[in-house]
């Protein structure tokens, strides 16, 4: 009992400080221009020129593909296009056949018209009858006809295989572009942090096969609570911890907030950036940080523990009174009315 009586409640003084209030977020260390490559055709890694830690150029290839089908595809569509090319040329066997019959044609029509213009000639002098006339008009007609028929055949041809080799160049430059699918090159310089085949293992279309990114430069991938999203803005400075980096604190800038909440999670993602760099070279190492929602220099701040219902606190003397409240946090709360600097409160003891 006389314990009890002599135990007394402790008491704290308001005093003037800087506070901050912030949102906690967690999440990893990731490479900047992250770049995940994925496979967009079945086959059997042949070769592996990359591995986990090495630099990379745009246009350097990491991985090679073998696809039988896609193989014999290209060796087709390369001997199509050769004949295509071949057949083309004046001296192709199809147009010089073409060629011949348009000479023979041109040849005979020069014949049979010497034979028109001699009949017409012997005609109008009386020396031969009206029917023979029109026989020799009629093979000249023949004649003229067959050679205007011949030279359409050769133009026709000729059309149809200029056709028929842009459709070959185009099936070869498919061919050719699938092909080469199938060597996995980058399309960034960086940096290779992973890879996910090793050669003479098998590879579907679609499957993730290396992450790529920033050989330099990380970024921040955060996680923020559904309640506190509405609070964080693009700008914001945010204080980080890194697990493998013990208590050194990094300072990093919000760059981008996500629209789309993960639902498993029930969180949203938020990137930022950091202001000086950062002297790491690892990538997924864990990070807990505090986005710095709002900041304020000397002001009254006061323990949390000293507030009661968020409205009031007990002052020494036993007396409640009514304040109000700024920004705060999950250790203190800055005091905008209601209260003078010294002004000495009970602390309110947890049960």
């Amino acid at each position: 009992m006389l314990l009890n009586a002599c135990k007394q409640t402790p008491t704290v003084q308001v005093k003037k400080k800087a506070i901050v209030e912030a949102v906690y977020a967690s999440g990893f260390v990731m490479p900047k221009n992250e770049y995940k490559l994925y496979a967009i055709g079945d086959g059997y890694v042949v070769q592996q020129f990359k591995k986990a830690g090495d630099e990379i150029k745009v246009g350097e290839a990491i991985y090679q593909i073998q696809n039988d089908n896609q193989s014999a595809k290209l060796d087709a569509a390369g001997s199509a296009y050769r004949v295509a090319q071949q057949n083309l040329q004046n001296n192709s066997p199809v147009l010089q056949e073409l060629q011949n019959s348009v000479e023979s044609a041109a040849l005979k029509f020069s014949n049979d018209s010497l034979a028109y213009v001699r009949s017409k000639n012997m005609f109008t002098q009386g020396v031969i009858t009206q029917s023979e006339f029109d026989k020799t008009t009629l093979t000249f007609n023949v004649s003229k006809n067959d050679l205007q028929s011949a030279k359409d055949r050769f133009r026709k041809t000729k059309d149809q295989l200029n056709v028929d080799a842009k459709n070959a160049q185009s099936t070869l430059q498919a061919a050719t572009t699938d092909f080469n699918n199938y060597s996995l090159k980058s399309i960034i310089n960086g940096k290779v942090f992973e890879t996910y085949k090793e050669p003479g293992e098998l590879v579907k279309r679609n499957d993730l096969i290396a992450l790529l990114g920033d050989k330099t430069e990380k970024i921040l991938q955060l996680s923020v609570d559904q309640q506190d999203i509405e609070k964080v803005k693009v700008g914001q400075k945010v204080m980080v911890k890194i697990d493998i980096s013990g208590n050194k604190v990094y300072e990093a800038t919000v760059d981008k907030i996500y629209p789309t909440m993960n639902q498993n999670e029930q969180s949203f993602r938020v990137d930022a950036v950091f202001e000086n760099g950062l002297d790491i070279g690892f990538i997924r190492t864990s990070v807990e940080a505090n986005i710095v929602i709002a900041q304020k220099e000397n002001v009254l701040v006061i323990p949390r523990t000293g507030l009661v219902n968020g409205d009031k606190v007990i002052l020494k003397n036993g007396s409640e009174k009514k304040v109000i409240t700024g920004i705060g946090n999950l250790e203190e709360v800055e005091i905008t009315s209601g209260l003078s600097e010294n002004d000495e409160l009970k602390i309110i003891e947890s049960k």
